[in-house]
Order: structure tokens, then sequence, then C-alpha cells
């Protein structure tokens, strides 16, 4: 609504009913028309009217034609208009409503009907206005946190392993990683420390920011405890994690954060052809021969929790063509299927254990295709993360 006063345009070719009009809403700002081409060029001015008072029957463009020229004008369209008129059967009235008009008021005036019904048109729009008004800047803000985050998002996919280390250190594989939210708060790792590789499948708390924030402290801890430090064994590498996420969140019994990760560590040494795994919440899975192996992790969290204990050491001797299965929990989490249930562990296992035996670039297409056909239309509950390993 444009200034302090609601503006609104008046047309009839009759100078006793604009009379009448001007002093019946003299309170609000007026502008007049006696002819239909005048009211469009006053109604496509700069100072728009927040309504319009329209006469049918008028020389030159009637009523019906100026509304409809209003109503499909991107810069009128909004204007609420009334006809005033004579005119009050049925098919004027719907002819009337079929050109856009709101609402009729019928000559000779009622004063007190007029009133009312201008003052119900200009709450309304005042109410739509705010609404757009409202609209734009919840837009404006949305758009602005939006290209933070996708900023977020590159500064998030640089820390995480290039291609073509991935190509170098790994045999075949593939890492599907779906985020929730534009973010995520599932996170990969891979570093090599002597001849031994070593490979993270991470589940932060939480999605969307919180938890992209939550796996950026992960990369980092995990730098400087195999990078820096070359630690190299799996459960020492959750204890050490464990402890400086404690004590960088400032977590005990009391505190409100207790955020932390559920994450799967395994490190590949070549020569032996052993594997040595630890996990937190999350375990892995191997197939031999066509048989799957679920090796579990710890129910404690990287983070402050009610066990306290050492993770514990897996060690796994492997066998060429070996699968090895590293994920979070959001694939078997998600909502889907026939029933419109969550797939679950058996059921996501089931899956890994029919398509095993193809080529890991085609296991991450049939991982992919079943996910979104299985979600549907339902919405991604949680951040996915599934890597695929042939030994």
């Amino acid at each position: 609504m444009t200034g302090l006063k609601p503006t609104i345009l008046l047309v009839d070719d009759s100078d006793v009913n604009l009379e009448i009009l001007k002093d019946s809403l003299s309170k609000y700002k007026l502008f007049t028309a006696m002819e239909g081409d005048s009211a469009l060029e006053l109604a496509f001015s700069r100072d728009k009217p927040d309504l319009i008072l329209l006469d049918i029957i008028m020389p030159g463009l009637d009523g019906y034609e100026v509304c409809q020229y209003i109503k499909t004008n991107e810069l009128t369209k909004d204007i609420p208009v009334i006809f005033i008129t004579g005119q009050n059967d049925p098919d004027s009235i719907i002819k009337g409503f079929e050109a856009g008009a709101v609402d009729f008021i019928t000559k000779p005036f009622n004063i007190h009907e007029l009133k009312a019904r201008v003052k119900t048109q200009l709450t309304i729009k005042m109410a739509r206005d705010q609404n757009k008004r409202l609209i734009q800047k919840i837009e404006a803000i949305n758009k602005k946190l939006t290209d933070s985050i996708n900023y977020a998002k590159k500064i998030q996919n640089a820390s995480l392993p290039k291609k073509i280390d991935m190509d170098l250190l790994l045999p075949e594989h593939f890492v599907m990683l779906r985020p929730r939210d534009i973010v995520s708060g599932d996170f990969y790792w891979l570093s090599q420390v002597d001849d031994k590789v070593i490979l993270i499948a991470a589940d932060c708390t939480g999605h969307g920011v919180p938890g992209a924030i939550m796996s950026m402290f992960g990369i980092a801890y995990l730098h400087e405890i195999i990078n820096d430090h070359g630690e190299t064994e799996p459960a020492k590498i959750l204890d050490r994690l464990r402890e400086i996420v404690i004590q960088s969140l400032q977590q005990d019994e009391e505190s409100e954060i207790k955020d932390g990760m559920d994450i799967s560590i395994v490190t590949i040494d070549k020569n032996k052809q052993e594997l040595q795994f630890a996990g937190a919440f999350n375990p892995i899975v191997v197939i031999r021969n066509k048989f799957l192996n679920i090796y579990p992790a710890d129910h404690m969290p990287v983070s402050y929790g009610e066990v306290n204990r050492s993770f514990r050491n897996h060690t796994i001797q492997y066998q060429n063509g070996d699968c090895l299965y590293m994920y979070s929990d959001g694939y078997a989490s998600q909502f889907g299927g026939p029933r419109d249930k969550k797939l679950m562990q058996k059921g996501f296992r089931q899956l890994i254990l029919d398509n095993h035996h193809h080529s890991m670039p085609n296991q991450k297409q049939n991982f992919e295709t079943f996910f979104d056909e299985w979600k549907g239309t339902n919405e991604q509950i949680d951040d996915v993360l599934l890597i695929g390993l042939r030994l």
C-alpha cells in the first residue's frame, strides 16, 4: 500500500456520482476519471492506486474492458477492482467477476455499505501487500543463506579425498555420498602412512550445517592423529579422536552438546593382505565366496557417552576378490518401497549381497537407482554414505 493514506481511483462518467464518492471516501487519497482511457492511464501511473471503484457503462471503453486490461497486466493485476453500477442482474454480476472484479456496489449508493466494502477490500489489500513484502524479505534472506551454504559445500567437497588419490591408493571401488541437505554430516577420508592405507567412513551427529561443521572437525582431527602423528591402528585412532572431541567440545555429564560421530576405520596392509578394523556403532561388511560377513562395531560413540572403554581392534585376513563395504545408517533408514517402510539393515545387506558380483562402477549405479526408486516421492531423511571396495 502506497504512502500513509490508501489511494483510491474513482471512475464514473457522472459528476454527481463522483462527488458523492469523493465526499463519502474523503479520508482516503483520491484520483478520479470519467472514462476508460483516463482510468487506465492513472492505473498504470507511477503512483498506482490501492483500490479502483469502476463504473461499467461509460463512453469508449466500458468497465469490463478496463478491468480486463488491468487484470492482464503484471504491473496492475493485484489492484482490487470494485464495480459501481446500476446493473445488478445475475448475468452482469457473473460477467464482472469473470473480468476480475472482487465486489459490486449498486447505485444509488448506500453510503454505509460503500464505506464498509471499501474498508474490507483495502484491509485485504493491506494484508496481501504485507505478506508480499514479508515473502520478498524471506526470499532475500533465504537466498543469502543458501548462497553461503552452497559455498560451504564447495569447501566441504574440497576437504574430501581427491579422485586421483582414491584411484591411486585403492583398488576397484566406488563412493556413494548423498547429503540430505546441501552440506553433509557424512564424510569419508583416506590417507597412506608408510605402506598402509587408512580408509574411513563417518556419520556425524545431525545433518545439514551442524553435521557439516562436525565433519570438518573430524577431518581436521584425523589429519592430526594419522598424518601428523602417524597412528595407523584403527582402535587407537578412535580412542584418540574421542578424547579430542570430548576435550574440544567440553563434553561431560552436564554439557548440553554431546555431538560426535559414528565411524568405521579400516587400515589395509596390502603386503600382509590384512585388514584392521575398529568402529563406533558403524560395522563393516566383507563378502567372500558369496557369503556376507559382518564385523561388528563397538556400541560407543566418538563423543562423551555412558561407556568409556577402549575401542576394540579387529584383524581380518582378506583374499583377492573379497568385497568390503563401509557405510552410514542413512541408506537403511530411508522410508520408501510399496509399504512406505524403512529398508532396514537386513534389507540393505541383502541388497549388498545381491550386487557384490558386479563391477564397482555398476554397483554404484545400481545402489543409486535402487535408492531413488525406493525413496520415490518421500523426502530423504538422512545423509547417505556407502563405500564399496574390491580387495
